[in-house]
C-alpha cells in the first residue's frame, strides 16, 4: 500500500522535490520520477505479487475500502530532506495519523490474508527523493539540501493505493501497476 506523492496536485511538494534534484544534479543519484514518489504504508510479504490471484486482490481492495471509509483525510508535512548513504529522503510530520493509517491497513490485511501476509518492518516513514547509484559524500549533499527552499511542503493524504511493485535494483528504480485506489473517509 502506497501513498502517492502526486506533485501535480501538490505544488509545494513539486517545488521541494525539484529543488532537491537541482541541488544534487552532480551527485551519483537516480532521482525518483514524479509518478513514482510514494510513502510505503505496508507491504504484502507472504508471496510474490504475481502469485496472488485476482479474486484475492479484489477481496483485499474491498476490505480496505470498507476499513478506510471512516478514516478521515489528513495533511502531513514533507521535509526537510535528508542525505543518507542510500540516497535522499524527506521526513513526514506529524506522523501520528500516518501511523494510525498504517495500523488500520495492516490489521485489514491480516484479517483478510492472515498474519504472515504482513512482515514488513514499518518504521519512521519518509518520502524517497533519490537512490544512490555511486559513492559521494552524504555530508556534502546534506549541506546543499539544507539550502533548498522551500524546505518543507504539505501533502494532503486522501487515499491509499494498492499496487503491484517492480523494483529494479540495477537501475535503482521502483515502479508499479496500480491495482486499486482506496479513498479515505467515504462513509456517509
Amino acid at each position: 500500500m502506497y501513498l502517492k506523492g502526486e506533485p501535480e496536485r501538490n505544488p509545494g511538494l513539486a517545488s521541494l522535490v525539484q529543488g532537491g534534484r537541482q541541488a544534487l544534479k552532480d551527485f551519483p543519484l537516480t532521482h525518483v520520477e514524479d509518478p513514482w514518489l510514494h510513502i510505503t504504508i505496508d507491504q504484502i510479504t507472504d508471496r510474490p505479487a504475481a502469485a496472488i490471484p485476482q479474486d484475492e486482490r479484489d477481496t483485499l481492495a474491498d476490505a480496505l475500502s470498507t476499513a478506510l471509509a471512516d478514516f478521515e483525510p489528513f495533511e502531513i508535512t514533507i521535509g526537510s530532506m535528508l542525505s543518507y548513504s542510500s540516497g535522499v529522503i524527506a521526513d513526514c510530520h506529524p506522523d501520528d495519523q500516518l501511523a494510525a493509517l498504517h495500523h488500520r491497513v495492516r490489521e485489514t490485511i491480516r484479517i483478510t490474508r492472515g498474519d504472515d501476509a504482513v512482515r514488513y518492518p514499518w518504521g519512521v516513514q519518509h518520502l524517497t527523493i533519490s537512490y544512490a547509484n555511486g559513492e559521494a559524500s552524504s555530508d556534502d549533499a546534506q549541506r546543499l539540501l539544507r539550502r533548498v527552499r522551500p524546505s518543507h511542503a504539505s501533502l494532503n493524504v486522501d487515499s491509499v493505493h494498492l499496487v503491484d511493485v517492480t523494483a529494479d535494483k540495477e537501475a535503482k528504480t521502483i515502479t508499479w501497476e496500480e491495482l486499486a485506489k482506496i479513498p479515505l473517509g467515504t462513509a456517509l
